[in-house]
């Protein structure tokens, strides 16, 4: 179909490295997890009428799917364990007025000069689970991990989905998993346990998940990370890669002498976890906002972070800038700059944290409690 053949090459044309084209049947076995999975993913309610794409259009006759890789060029060494990659890459929920938001929305206006009403985007969901059309389209496979991976790419890639009212003919689906056989190296390097069994995530272990959905009433999350999670978030703010990094997959991309994005290169002389501890609207505007736009909107949420992962340095030399932060103004980097400075523990710690004692009444001051009940 001559169409298909025009969609196909616009769409690689603009940067992706896969495109295919689905049915839009609910997605039976999307369903199924999630009913399995009810008390999982209660909170997320937008969840269920994605398992038919028809409830977001109910004119729908194909799905679009399209593939980026975003680990064609290089990431800065300062930002790897911090910036997961798709957040670094800046392609992941991109606004239309930057480069990765407009490749999507040069797609959609070529689909609707080629006669297809396409259908609507409510903020960054398409109402369609994205990998498993993925999968449908035969433009990835999926893995233990949940991650979808695109043949000889890899699984550093955002998928795009965009559903059309003209019928298009269906590429062959890719079923299988693409994981070597027997391989559990991802479930074995999560640091949380997250991974519970073949292509079944528990959400509220993920580290990523803690660094972003907790969120307070945005999301019905608690914006206090649980205690037992945060040793394991490691140096981590946004996002996480480690279920990647170890997969087979992607080791070829990995160990290769990418170029490194001269952005990220520029961004990267800038970042650290004190300046983000600490950190001004500007700062925010110019090094962070840039980088980190995906989820979070609150500022003091990224200064919660930066305090846990401090915490997790094991570097004494940040005491003093989470004893100040003993003093923030959001009660959520308070709570968690205390915590820090039980982990490092140290005389300077125990004096900052007996100095707050008096001033707090909340979370905060169960932190400080629990802080000074450990700290050395």
């Amino acid at each position: 179909m001559a169409l298909v053949d025009d969609i196909k090459d616009f769409a690689l044309d603009l940067g992706y490295c896969a495109v295919g084209i689905g049915s839009v049947e609910p997605f039976g076995q999307f369903a199924q997890a999630l009913e399995e999975r009810r008390e999982d993913y209660a909170k997320f309610p937008y969840l269920w009428p994605m398992v038919d794409p028809r409830n977001a259009m109910p004119e729908a006759k194909s799905l679009v799917v399209v593939a980026y890789d975003y680990h064609a060029a290089g990431f800065p060494a300062e930002l790897v364990g911090k910036i997961g990659r798709a957040y670094q890459a800046r392609c992941y929920l991109a606004p239309v007025e930057r480069l990765h938001g407009a490749r999507t929305q040069l797609l959609r206006q070529f689909l609707e000069r080629a006669g297809c009403r396409v259908g609507p985007w409510v903020g960054s969901r398409t109402g369609v689970p994205e990998r498993q059309a993925a999968a449908r389209a035969g433009v990835a496979q999926f893995g233990r991990n949940n991650f979808a991976c695109v043949p000889g790419v890899g699984s550093f890639i955002v998928v795009h989905t965009f559903s059309v009212d003209v019928e298009l003919p269906p590429d062959e689906p890719t079923e299988s998993l693409h994981c070597p056989p027997k391989c559990q190296l991802c479930r074995q390097a999560c640091p949380t346990g997250a991974i519970t069994a073949d292509q079944r995530l528990n959400p509220r272990l993920c580290v990523a998940f803690n660094t972003f959905t907790t969120r307070g009433e945005e999301t019905g999350v608690p914006i206090y990370v649980p205690r037992e999670i945060r040793p394991q978030m490691g140096s981590w703010v946004h996002g996480c890669d480690v279920c990647q990094e170890v997969c087979p997959k992607n080791q070829r991309k990995l160990q290769a002498n990418l170029p490194v994005d001269p952005f990220l290169a520029r961004k990267a002389r800038e970042f650290d976890l004190f300046s983000l501890l600490g950190m001004t609207d500007e700062y925010y505007r110019r090094v962070v906002q840039p980088m980190m736009y995906n989820y979070l909107r609150d500022q003091s949420l990224f200064r919660r972070n930066a305090a846990i992962a401090l915490g997790n340095g094991g570097d004494r030399e940040a005491v003093p800038a989470l004893a100040q932060a003993l003093g923030d103004p959001a009660e959520v980097v308070r709570a968690h700059a205390a915590w820090a400075l039980g982990r490092l523990g140290g005389r300077q710690a125990r004096q900052a944290l007996a100095a707050a004692r008096g001033r707090e009444t909340g979370p905060a001051a169960e932190e400080i409690e629990a802080a000074l009940a450990v700290v050395g």
